[in-house]
């Protein structure tokens, strides 16, 4: 509500609300990207929880029937999942309460408005049970290169088969995002082969490149999840027989858009950092880790 309220100059386009003095900062696009990644965190990312929760219950319901083999399976797509969770959604998470305090100004640095202390709250979430660094060393260390890559097989074959038929769909835009995540999920499996190569020599390319690796995993899975739910919600718009009105569906359309147009894309740089030398960070002696620049 406070962006709809708080006035302050008018719309670079032209005067939205011509009946008061200055147009609400909501038309600013400066600060939608503030909303708009909070929005696709809170959603993409309860998304990406209610998968993991739902690949625990089938976990459990397979070693109650008795189908040990089954529910090894999943509990190794669990553990894959796991610290991509845990690790991304938690930097994510504190990226957008950094956001909230942004879109408040002044206001949200004092305690007035309570976003403050939601920051001070989620900061503590990238280093509760693990830190994102000890995290992103479980999933290239652990989960995939001491298991021969096979969990990043695996999983880039499941994202295959979610694009493959919307490749086709009628809709131009989720075509488009199906596409993006496609590529995205041939270039991670191609990344992961290229650090195995590197690490082969150095094993120190393998934390040199975890945390960018373990960040532009996040990036690829929320974007799939997000084209789970534009994909339900082109469905739901075509038969007109939805459970939710059109403009939630439409919502959900548009915010796919903004994590396809603006968040998918941060992975260019991850890759960069994922392909950058070990030697970057490893050169330097421990006594010119200095911050003293008086002398």
């Amino acid at each position: 509500g406070y962006c709809k309220n708080r006035r302050s100059m008018r719309s670079l386009s032209g005067v939205k609300e011509p009946d008061a003095p200055a147009d609400a900062i909501i038309w600013q696009p400066s600060v939608r990207l503030l909303l708009l990644f909070q929005k696709a965190v809170a959603e993409g990312g309860r998304s990406m929880v209610y998968e993991c929760a739902q690949v625990a219950d089938q976990m459990k319901e397979r070693a109650a029937a008795g189908d040990a083999a089954g529910a090894k399976a999943l509990d190794e797509r669990l553990a894959f999942m796991t610290p991509i969770l845990k690790g991304f959604l938690t930097e994510a998470g504190k990226e957008a309460a950094d956001g909230a305090i942004q879109v408040y100004g002044g206001h949200g640095y004092i305690k007035d408005n309570g976003v403050e202390q939601v920051f001070r709250d989620v900061r503590i979430a990238p280093l509760w049970e693990g830190t994102t660094q000890i995290q992103a060393l479980d999933l290239l260390g652990r989960k995939v290169l001491l298991q021969k890559l096979r969990p990043i097989h695996e999983h880039c074959g499941r994202l295959f088969r979610l694009c493959a038929p919307l490749l086709l769909s009628r809709d131009a835009q989720l075509r488009r995002h199906a596409a993006s995540l496609l590529a995205h999920a041939f270039e991670w499996a191609g990344l992961t082969h290229r650090i195995a190569w590197r690490a082969a020599r150095n094993r120190e390319h393998v934390s040199s490149a975890s945390v960018e690796y373990l960040m532009y995993s996040g990036y690829v899975t929320l974007a799939a999840h997000w084209l789970q739910m534009e994909s339900a919600a082109v469905t739901a718009l075509a038969s007109g027989s939805g459970e939710e009105e059109p403009d939630f569906y439409l919502s959900k359309k548009k915010t796919s858009s903004f994590v396809f147009d603006r968040l998918l894309p941060r992975t260019r740089g991850l890759k960069a950092g994922i392909l950058a030398p070990a030697e970057s960070l490893t050169a330097m002696r421990l006594d010119e880790f200095s911050f003293d620049h008086s002398r």
